[in-house]
């Protein structure tokens, strides 16, 4: 049993199923039915998805359904969201931390032993 769709969630499909339905598609449901397919997109990316944050999430939905209106001939399943879907935007990374000593010692050896065999004077 999948937890209900977050109110941001249904405002971000509606809103990109809204988008679809102006193209006027082939099978492209009623305009007034748009809430009901709306909660069932919504269920439907519960289902698959979980794990939804809105910060994260919203403008990847926004996305999909901006990719999705500029590829579909006819009007969407549910699962076609996936293929437009962004990926995630990864967190900003540490900073590789500073070399030990030991590293800096090897690196230093590594240079002179280079040295030696291309016979660069120092």
């Amino acid at each position: 049993m999948s937890e209900a769709a977050p109110g941001w969630l249904v405002a971000e499909v509606a809103a990109g199923l809204q988008r679809l339905l102006v193209l006027r598609l082939d099978g492209c449901p009623p305009a007034d039915a748009v809430e009901a397919v709306a909660l069932a997109w919504a269920d439907a990316l519960m289902v698959r998805g979980g794990g939804w944050q809105e910060a994260l999430d919203a403008p990847r939905i926004r996305e999909a359904f901006r990719r999705l209106a500029a590829h579909a001939m006819r009007w969407p399943a549910p699962a076609e969201i996936w293929q437009h879907m962004p990926a995630r935007p990864e967190p900003p990374k540490l900073p590789a931390p500073p070399p030990s000593e030991e590293e800096r010692a090897r690196a230093m050896r590594m240079l002179a032993e280079l040295r030696e065999k291309m016979r660069i004077p120092i």
